[in-house]
């Protein structure tokens, strides 16, 4: 092998930001194991210091990085002779001299990388001999090895725990989206299947299912709503709530792919459903609820997906009859997990979103306590009033207001008298009564 080619080769890598710099050092002692009999390496790399590609102290760290990989070497070879350095015991040697400690060495590989970035870049602009397919090509192949570099950086500062803040720039243009427009050229909006305050929910197109030939190639694409650019923190929230929903692997609760981000719009991937809203269920029930057989087969399934994320200490924070799906197959799905969480912990009102639904939230909630799976159950005793009798048990009253008037739901009709107690104590306007979780409140519900 020719050993000048080779090195060469890897310096461009690493110039390009391809090569990490402790891959360059181990391809360099790979090198000289395989032989230097005439101080090449040490020559090339002068050479690219007097190019102005590669300073000094770079090379000095490398020559040293080499000598040490070679000490038990009897044929170690050093670039220049080495002589004794007199200076007292103990001493330091000249600033000049000493190599650069870990921090100032990261910055100046990422310095010299750059630099070489911007030179390749720069050329490539100059040149108008090209075709302009083949300079395209160059310049995006450029381009992408300065992103590559950049995003490469910022792991490994956040690894290192300096990660860097990210934020949307609420003045940054927006494509318009809707149907028929493309996401991460992945994602085919197909068409709308819901709109609230969070967002709009589309049907999409999964160009990777399409070309895998997945018998269900559409998922569900929830674009949020444009005001979170002005909101990063409930931003980073919510997407932190997403990535515990994915990890929320239930048959009774939505699937979540993934959350992600064109541009300046937002999105959550997620399995596609077939069916109905619950509140559009009990709309054509025409207020009088469920037949009692399907109402408890809905509580049923509500209950046992609620009670897996309690179980792993995920709050839902915001259920409600439109968060709670019915598949054609009668399946019951929880969807929006952690998007009240998301609003409240920012700073800006999640109601003003429909991030939390005031007739579902506890008194708890309402007054700002940290939430824990009661603030759950609060609204899954109002859910299974709604399931059983068509209303909701304070005739749709803020728990605050409601507890203030003194209201107390009735009984309704058919239940029994473990159901009710179940329900009653879930609508305790105090936390201490109500069901530890929702396993709990399942457990006292359908005792017997």
């Amino acid at each position: 092998m020719d050993s000048v080619a080779e090195l060469d080769r890897c310096l461009q890598s690493f110039f390009a930001g391809r090569l990490p710099f402790d891959k360059l050092v181990i391809a360099l002692k790979s090198l000289r194991a395989q032989g230097d009999p005439h101080g090449a390496i040490p020559e090339r790399l002068q050479y690219w210091v007097d190019l102005g590609r590669l300073p000094a102290d770079l090379k000095a760290h490398l020559i040293a990085e080499l000598q040490a990989g070679a000490a038990a070497a009897p044929q170690a070879y050093l670039d220049q002779p080495t002589v004794p350095l007199a200076r007292p015991a103990g001493a330091q040697p000249a600033p000049e001299m000493a190599l650069p400690k870990a921090e100032t060495m990261r910055d100046k590989v990422d310095e010299v990388v750059v630099n070489a970035l911007i030179g390749g870049f720069t050329g490539l602009r100059g040149r108008g001999g090209e075709t302009a397919p083949r300079q395209d090509a160059a310049l995006d192949a450029s381009l992408a090895d300065f992103r590559s570099l950049r995003f490469r950086r910022d792991a490994s500062n956040a690894e290192a725990g300096r990660a860097r803040r990210f934020e949307l720039d609420p003045r940054q243009e927006s494509r318009a989206i809707g149907t028929g427009a493309m996401l991460k050229d992945r994602f085919i909006l197909d068409s709308e299947i819901g709109r609230g305050g969070m967002g709009v929910v589309y049907r999409a197109v999964d160009r990777r299912r399409l070309e895998a030939m997945h018998r269900q190639p559409y998922v569900a694409i929830k674009l949020l709503s444009g005001d979170f650019r002005h909101h990063p923190e409930a931003l980073r929230t919510l997407e932190a709530e997403a990535r515990k929903a994915q990890e929320l692997s239930h048959p009774n609760i939505v699937t979540v792919h993934d959350f992600e981000r064109d541009g300046s719009h937002l999105f959550i991937v997620m399995e596609l459903l077939e069916g109905e809203p619950l509140d559009n269920l009990l709309a054509q029930a025409g207020g009088v609820g469920l037949p009692p057989a399907q109402a408890q087969a809905v509580l049923h399934e509500l209950c046992a997906g609620l009670g897996h994320a309690h179980a792993r200490g995920v709050i839902h924070a915001d259920l409600k009859p439109a968060n709670i799906f019915v598949a054609a197959n009668r399946e019951v799905k929880l969807l929006d997990f952690g998007i009240a969480s998301a609003t409240r912990d920012s700073g800006f009102d999640p109601a003003a979103l429909g991030g939390m639904t005031l007739p579902y939230a506890s008194p708890g909630m309402l007054e700002g306590a940290p939430r824990n799976a009661r603030d759950d159950v609060y609204a899954l005793g109002c859910v299974a009033y709604l399931l059983l009798s068509g209303r909701h048990p304070f005739e749709m009253a803020p728990s605050l207001e409601a507890r203030e008037k003194g209201l107390v739901p009735v009984r309704p009709g058919g239940v029994s008298e473990q159901a009710w107690g179940a329900i009653a104590a879930a609508l305790s306007f105090d936390a201490g009564p109500r069901p530890a979780d929702a396993s709990a409140f399942q457990r006292a519900f359908f005792a017997g």
